[in-house]
This record gives structure tokens, C-alpha cells and sequence, in this order.
């Protein structure tokens, strides 16, 4: 079989590298192996390339030659880190100390749920909505709630732990139920139920794929406890960044992101390293249209009863949430105040004149953002189908995109666009990209063996390949990234409004934090966290759709 194929269904121990299509791997698997020598001289290209971008950004730093200045050079940068850096362990240790808490709570809950579901599956059907809700849910109309409900640090630790908590628990969940069926009857045959069976077979199983979410959720336990300090506080990156802003220092906000990427980009690299040495194969957590979602098959009456479920539980739980707070419902609002300020209420007409003309602007932006991210995101991962080698420059940049928290982004691309619409485009654009990016090229590489083989024995090219073949292999996973992207759309667009342009429901959500409007602050969450559900639903369902016709 030739390098970089992929047989459907079949897990593979991957030495490095991914396949990304047809007759070509991944950037590594593209080399040629000699005794070795192809991936000296694989690894010596890529240095090379990765030597000229740094290179061609001191050049064009120093000139000034981007935004006047906007794009410091990389040594300016470094002058202002070593300049500053007394100032940076107090806020590296709050930062570090709030990411962390949130990561290990939030990867605990999400594989206590994932083994729950895994021994009853009727379980992740019945919360499926509220799961969902919490993966839609933009954890920045999410940040004042909770700074409002909980007091020191609680409200950074829960924002890093909604952060990181699904893809951990829907990575660790396709692990447990992908184990080869032949594993588990050998326990069933020996006596063993499905405890014993999880314990023996699925939980080995599912380490790698667990390994795998624990790796993506690394990044946005940052960006969680860095929208947490975004509230307020004394200590921290996000408090750090923030009092930056104002000050025309563009090395020193490019210093703070690059230090919280390089922080994110630290922990992504070791968990990583563990995967390999643990001989996992290559995974995208939440990537795969096979695990679009728990629905559940058969009737359509027995859809409509646990859809209902679903929204019983959700609405339970967030009864639930206010209750615990113990705060007054004049602050934190339940389901039904939320109805009578935005529908039935005698202000509800005033409530909706603020929000409907915000609400259009911000949903027409993330729209422009996340389609044209997803765009650039299918034709880069077409690119590198044809050219691999393509990927020593373009990557990094990607791999840069998504380890450095959007939060600390957002005050550079302003830096460098201005505090107009453009920004908040490009915002959404960025945060939409590289997810994108990852799970197309998983499509990619998913083409049908046989049908790849097929086109060989006629001498097929590359793009004939591609355009038969490939490409439509890959529309599920098309629409899966339109399903992923929807949430980090909407989270692109309030942040780049709440600090920048000052529009939107971003501009809204802000002014309503600073006037303690509490009303209004619950209005926007709720109906951004429709939104967002509703758009993942849909391209839910378009997904199953291709997939039917498709079998």
C-alpha cells in the first residue's frame, strides 16, 4: 500500500506524519526514506523554510513596512520580553495556576461522562442538548454569567473547563466504542459484563484517542482562563494584555501573545510526544461526520420524545444553575424571565430594538468569517493533497493560529487591520481556519482504497484522482467543519467586537456588562446560544443527509 493511504475504518500505528490524500502523506510521510537520509534532508528543508520566515519578518519589521509598524520585528519583540520580563511570573503563575485547575476538572468531567455514556448510551441521548448547548455555548456571553454567579478565581477555572471539556469527552467516547468487536466478546465469553469490559478492553483502547483530546484541549484551557481575567483581576496574562492594550506598544502585546502561544504550543507538543510513545495513531477529536452526534435512529416519534428529553434536561439544568448561585432572579435570570424580557414583557419591544440590529450585524460577520476561513481551509487542504512539500510554509502558520489564544489575538490583528469590520472578519476568520483545515485533510485521506486503486491501473493523474475520487469522499467532512466552526465563529466576532470595534452583539454584551444590565446580559446569551445550536443542528443534518445518499 502506498505511503499516505488510509483504508477506511482501519486505526493505523503512525510512526509520524498524516495522510493527507491520494498518492502523496502528510509533510513527513512525503519523505523518502534511505537509511534515514530522507528525513535528515526532509527535516533540514523545513528548517531552511522556517529560518527564511523568520528571516523575511525581522526584514520586514524592522522597515516598518506592514500597518506602520503594527508588525514589530521578531528582535524588537524579544528586547521588549527580556525588557519586561520581572513583570511576567506573578501573571504567568495566576494564568498557569487557573488553566490548569480548569483543564483537570473539565477532562475529569468529560471522561466520567464518556464512561457513563459508553455503559449506557440512552444517557448521552437524553443530554444530548445540553451537551451540545455547552459546546455552542461562545464562552465569552458565558465570561460575565459566570463572573457575576462565582467570586475569586472560580470564573476563570470554569471558563477553561467548558473550554476543554467536550472535545476531550466526544474524543475518549469514539475511542471506547471503536474497540474491534472480537475484543469484547472474548470478555463476554469468559464471564465478563460491560464493566468488566471497559475496564479490560475499551479503557486501553480508548488511551490514545483520550490522548488525542487532551492534546486539543490544552490550547483552550488558555484561552478559558485568559477570557476569565479578561473580568478583572490583579494577576495574569489576559489582565496583563489588557492593560496593554490601551499603550501604543505593539512589541509588547506581540510579546504576551507569543509567550501564551508558546505556552499552549509547550503543552500541545509534550501531550503529543506522550501519544507517540505510546504508539497512537493520528486523531482530530470531534472531527469525524461518523460521530456527528448522538441522535438517535429509527422512529421519528421516538426522535421527538428524546428531542424533547433533551430540552427538559437542559432547561432543568439551568434552573438548576441559578438556583446554586443563590443570587436573586433580578441578577441571574431563569428560562422564563428570559422569555418575558424578550417576548412577552412590557419592555420586551425596547429589549428587542437593541438586539435585532445588533444581532444581524454579528451573525452577517461570522457568516463572511467562518465561510471564507472554511474556504481558504478547503483549498489549502487541496494544495497540500497535490503538493505536500507546500506544507513547510504554510503550517507553522496554521500550527501558530491554533495554539495562540484568540483572546491574545485579537489586539494584534487589530494592531495590524485597524478597529474596523475587517477585523473582526479576519478574526473569525482565524479562529475558524485551522480546525477547518484538520478536518478536511482527515476527509481527504479517507478515500476509498479500492477506488484510489482503480484509478491507478488506468495511469490516472494526481487531480483526476482528486476531482473523482478524493473531493467527494471529503464533503462530509466539509460540512463537519461547518458544524465545528459555528461556535468559533460566533466566540471570533463577540471578542473582536467587545474590544475592538465596539459594534455588534459583542458592543451590546460590553455595555450591558459596564451598565449591570443584567437582563439584557441573559438576553444575548440565550439567544446566541440558539443561534449557535440551531447551526450546528443544521449542519448536522446536512451531514447525515450526504452520508445516506452516500451509502
Amino acid at each position: 500500500m502506498r505511503r499516505g493511504l488510509r483504508p477506511p475504518g482501519r486505526r493505523h500505528r503512525r510512526r509520524g506524519g498524516r495522510a493527507v490524500g491520494p498518492g502523496g502523506g502528510g509533510p513527513r510521510a512525503s519523505a523518502r526514506r534511505s537509511g534515514g537520509g530522507g528525513v535528515t534532508a526532509e527535516r533540514r528543508r523545513t528548517l531552511v523554510t522556517l529560518a527564511g520566515l523568520v528571516l523575511v519578518w525581522e526584514v520586514v519589521g524592522r522597515l516598518g513596512l506592514v500597518a506602520d509598524g503594527a508588525l514589530p520585528s521578531l528582535s524588537a519583540i524579544a528586547a521588549s520580553l527580556v525588557q519586561n520580563w520581572a513583570v511576567y511570573p506573578p501573571h504567568l503563575a495566576a494564568t498557569l495556576s487557573a488553566a490548569g485547575a480548569g483543564f483537570v476538572l473539565g477532562n475529569a468531567v468529560a471522561v466520567v461522562l464518556a464512561l457513563a455514556f459508553a455503559l449506557v448510551p440512552v444517557l448521552q441521548r437524553v443530554t444530548s442538548t445540553l451537551l451540545v448547548t455547552l459546546f455552542c455555548l461562545p464562552i465569552v456571553v458565558a465570561a460575565p454569567i459566570l463572573g457575576i454567579a462565582y467570586g475569586g478565581d472560580w470564573p476563570k477555572i470554569i471558563l477553561a473547563a467548558l473550554a476543554v471539556f467536550f472535545p476531550t469527552m466526544i474524543s475518549t467516547l469514539v475511542g471506547l466504542r471503536t474497540v474491534p468487536p472480537g475484543a469484547v466478546e472474548v470478555v463476554h465469553a469468559s464471564g465478563g459484563g460491560r464493566l468488566r469490559a471497559l475496564a479490560l478492553v475499551r479503557l486501553r483502547h480508548a488511551l490514545p484517542d483520550l490522548l488525542a483530546g487532551l492534546q486539543v484541549a490544552a490550547p483552550a484551557a488558555m484561552l478559558g482562563a485568559l477570557l476569565g481575567e479578561f473580568l478583572g483581576g490583579r494577576r495574569g496574562l489576559g489582565v496583563y494584555l489588557l492593560g496593554s492594550m490601551g499603550r501604543a506598544e505593539p512589541a509588547t502585546l506581540w510579546a504576551i501573545g507569543l509567550v501564551a502561544a508558546g505556552i499552549s504550543a509547550a503543552a500541545y507538543g509534550v501531550l503529543g510526544l506522550v501519544r507517540r510513545a505510546l504508539g497512537a495513531h493520528d486523531v482530530q477529536p470531534i472531527a469525524d461526520p461518523s460521530d456527528s452526534g448522538a441522535g438517535a435512529a429509527g422512529r421519528p416519534a421516538a426522535r421527538v420524545l428524546l428531542a424533547l428529553t433533551g430540552v427538559v434536561v437542559l432547561l432543568c439544568a439551568w434552573y438548576a444553575f441559578v438556583g446554586s448561585t443563590g443570587l436573586p432572579t433580578t441578577v441571574m435570570n431563569t428560562p422564563l424571565d428570559v422569555w418575558h424580557n424578550l417576548v412577552s414583557g412590557a419592555n420586551a419591544g425596547r429589549t428587542r430594538e437593541a438586539l435585532l440590529p445588533a444581532l444581524g450585524g454579528s451573525l452577517l460577520a461570522a457568516a463572511i468569517g467562518s465561510l471564507a476561513g472554511i474556504a481558504v481551509a478547503w483549498l489549502l487542504a487541496v494544495a497540500l493533497t497535490l503538493v505536500p512539500a507546500a506544507a513547510r510554509v504554510t503550517m507553522p502558520f496554521a500550527f501558530l493560529s491554533q495554539t495562540m489564544p484568540i483572546i491574545a489575538l485579537v489586539p494584534l490583528i487589530a494592531l495590524l487591520f485597524g478597529r474596523g469590520t475587517l477585523t473582526v472578519v479576519v478574526v473569525t476568520i482565524s479562529v475558524t481556519f485551522f480546525p477547518a483545515l484538520v478536518t478536511i485533510q482527515q476527509g481527504l485521506a479517507k478515500a476509498p482504497q479500492g477506488q484510489l486503486d482503480v484509478l491507478r491501473s488506468v495511469d490516472a493523474s494526481r487531480w483526476t484522482t482528486l476531482r473523482l475520487v478524493t473531493i467527494p469522499n471529503a464533503t462530509p467532512y466539509l460540512l463537519a467543519s461547518v458544524r465545528l466552526a459555528a461556535p468559533r465563529a460566533l466566540v471570533g466576532v463577540l471578542l473582536a467586537e467587545q474590544f475592538v470595534t465596539g459594534t455588534g452583539l459583542g458592543g451590546l454584551l460590553g455595555a450591558s456588562r459596564g451598565y449591570l444590565d443584567y437582563r439584557m446580559m441573559w438576553v444575548i446569551t440565550a439567544v446566541v446560544a440558539a443561534v449557535a445550536v440551531l447551526t450546528y443542528a443544521a449542519a448536522e443534518g446536512a451531514e447525515r443527509v450526504v452520508q445516506r445518499r452516500r451509502a
